[in-house]
């Protein structure tokens, strides 16, 4: 996969399949530069932070070229530290407790 980085040849796994977006380049709505950052590696969670539509996933399955086998896979969890949901997972149950307790430490001055 380390190789099909270059504007001639790029290719990225998402969710486990291996991708050729290389005629896909200038029709990218992001952009090429968006595909050329991720070229050669799991863009799994770049893609999902975006949300793309059905519509937008349907356009996907062309360029679909196989599948990456289930060693590969772990390989790919692994170097990418596996969260899935990168920060953000984190980040709202701390603003959610920050908030209640600002909420609480409010309510308990005003009485």
């Amino acid at each position: 996969m380390s190789k099909h980085t270059e504007r001639e040849d790029v290719w990225m796994i998402i969710h486990g399949k291996v991708y050729n977006v290389t005629k896909y380049l200038e029709d990218h709505p992001g952009g090429e530069e968006v595909l050329l950052d991720r070229g050669g590696k799991d863009a799994t969670e770049d893609y999902e932070d975006v949300g793309h539509s059905n519509e937008a996933r349907k356009q996907l399955l062309p360029y679909e070229v196989g599948e990456l086998p289930p060693s590969e896979k772990e390989e790919t969890k692994s170097s990418s530290g596996g969260s899935g949901g990168g920060g953000l997972s984190i980040m709202i149950p701390v603003v959610v407790v920050a908030l209640a307790a600002g909420y609480y430490y409010y309510t308990t001055q005003m009485a």
